[in-house]
Parts: C-alpha cells; sequence; structure tokens
C-alpha cells in the first residue's frame, strides 16, 4: 500500500504533465456549450410542441377526449399502455 504523503507526489507529478487549455480555449469552448444547449432547447421545444399536437389530434378524432375524461384512470392506463405497446412493437421491429 502507497503512503498518502508518496501518493500526493505522484498526484503533483502527474498533473505537471497535463496540458491544461489557455484562457482562450476554455472560454471558446464554454461559449460552444452554450450554443449547443441553445440549439439542443429549441430542437426538443419543437418536438414537444410537434408530439403535442400529434397526440392532440389523435384523442380527438372519434372523441376519444371524451371517452378519457369520462372513463376515469382505467381509461389512461389503457391508452397508456397501447401507445406502450406500439412503442415496444416500433422499436423491437427497428433493430430487426
Amino acid at each position: 500500500m502507497v503512503s498518502p504523503f508518496k501518493f500526493l507526489q505522484e498526484v503533483r507529478t502527474e498533473t505537471e504533465k497535463v496540458t491544461w487549455p489557455s484562457r482562450r480555449e476554455t472560454m471558446i469552448t464554454t461559449a460552444m456549450v452554450f450554443v449547443m444547449v441553445a440549439i439542443s432547447s429549441v430542437f426538443f421545444l419543437v418536438a414537444d410542441q410537434i408530439i403535442r399536437i400529434l397526440v392532440t389530434f389523435v384523442l380527438d378524432v372519434g372523441g376519444w377526449q371524451t371517452a378519457l375524461t369520462q372513463g376515469g384512470p382505467l381509461m389512461f392506463v389503457a391508452v397508456g399502455g397501447l401507445i406502450a405497446a406500439a412503442t415496444f412493437y416500433m422499436v423491437r421491429a427497428r433493430k430487426k
């Protein structure tokens, strides 16, 4: 087992070997992270709105929304199960 003093010496030796980024490189990569977060946020906002519109459209067809509100929790579970089964089937079919 290595003594704590020896361990700290080795850590210091290893940190001296590291090539640390310059201030400019750090600023550029930080800006890139913020830009990618903004782009991802907009993408997921748009994707979420499209999915919301599609689900609302599907549930409105044939009075599903009324049936869901009158059917209670059992109807929500049934519709959720159908959606989960369809998703599982699509993912499984895609892997083949």
